[in-house]
């Protein structure tokens, strides 16, 4: 402790007093301890955040990229620095300096590493170190990188719903497809770091979309641009035009539109087909939906009542911090590699703990 204090980490904030014996100091996390980062770089949008060393949030911010690819990552990276080097500028003087930081990138990663330790002949056909040059982050600062779902497990698990659990599968539909499971506490990535890369497996429940030959995997047939398509296959006019983004199926559903009704069940149960593929291999306590389609209101019940004719009984629920659980467990997981670096044997406890409720502290 008494290292601890002299480093800036802690400071006694006050005493107890036993029966015998001489007062107890109480320590807390010292105020410029030090902020974690974390930065969920999507296909058109940057978003940053800065929590304490405790998990507590001290800025969020997102940023749409104009003109974005909407097709890779590293295209932003120059954009993310200059949104980086800003915010280690307004909260150094407040906070003390940035100990460690994580990307969110929508790709599958071989295990957790420091990657500005990382020597890159070792790694020839990445594009990481030069996504994290570009992001600038000064060298001697560890910067770790995570596939985008798994970070979003991990938000909720450290900031949503799932406080408490340790066995939970979250599951995103949106733009793209995939699970992030974490088993025992941890995040559970398997050999080529493709745990929970459902977007390849092929979904049974569709046939062939026209000209097809093989059964359609499940990003194809379920994220965006699956649903959208089967529903304007299969409209006959309906609505009078094709729809051209998912949210107008789902309008046009709510609408009573039969025909979106239809495609909209299909999606449920295509994801409920899935949730089951998770229960069978994974078996969380807790199954969580979110993305873009994943968090529309319309789809829980359809996807619970499909989970229950399957005969599957593990509570599914949407995420709690919707469009910020990657970022947030972003600066999680960059919580808990500091942590492990820093108190070593002792760091089971300190990293169980970072937990908090993930919104900005009340004025006044």
């Amino acid at each position: 402790m008494t290292e601890l204090e002299g480093s800036g980490f802690v400071e006694a904030n006050a005493s107890h007093q036993g029966l015998v014996g001489r007062a107890a100091l109480i320590y807390d996390v010292a105020p410029r301890a030090g902020w974690l980062l974390g930065i969920d770089m999507g296909s058109t949008h940057i978003r940053v955040a800065a929590s304490t060393l405790t998990g507590h949030l001290i800025l969020e911010q997102e940023h749409i990229v104009p003109d974005a690819p909407n097709t890779a990552n590293a295209d932003m990276a120059s954009q993310a620095g200059a949104v980086v080097s800003d915010l280690i500028r307004r909260i150094g003087p407040l906070h003390g300096p940035l100990r460690s930081a994580c990307l969110a990138l929508s790709r599958s990663l071989i295990g957790l590493r420091n990657w500005q330790q990382e020597p890159e002949e070792e790694h020839p056909t990445s594009d990481l170190p030069e996504i994290i040059r570009q992001i600038g982050i000064p060298t001697e600062i560890p910067v770790y990188a995570e596939n985008n779902v798994n970070c979003a497990a991990v938000g909720e698990l450290r900031h949503g719903v799932a406080g408490g659990e340790t066995d939970i599968a979250y599951l995103q539909v949106g733009v793209g497809l995939g699970a992030g499971i974490i088993s025992g506490g941890g995040v559970l990535r398997g050999f080529l770091g493709q745990g929970g890369e459902l977007r390849k497996l092929p979904l049974p429940l569709f046939a062939p979309l026209p000209g097809a030959a093989k059964t359609p995997g499940s990003q194809e047939a379920l994220a965006a641009r699956g649903l959208i398509g089967r529903y304007n296959l299969s409209r006959h006019g309906e609505g009078g035009s094709d729809a051209a983004s998912s949210a107008e199926v789902f309008s046009r559903a709510r609408a009573a539109l039969p025909l979106a009704q239809a495609a909209i069940d299909d999606e449920a149960r295509g994801i409920a087909y899935l949730a089951s593929v998770l229960v069978a291999t994974a078996s969380p306590r807790l199954l969580l939906l979110g993305g873009g389609i994943g968090r529309n209101a319309d789809l829980l019940q359809l996807v619970r009542d499909h989970l229950d004719r399957f005969g599957i009984t593990v509570p599914i629920e949407h995420g709690s911090l919707g469009e910020a659980a990657t970022v947030a467990g972003a600066a999680a997981i960059a919580a808990e590699q500091y942590l492990a670096d820093l108190l070593d044997g002792h760091s089971a406890t300190a990293i169980s703990s970072y937990r908090s409720r993930w919104a900005l502290p009340a004025e006044g």
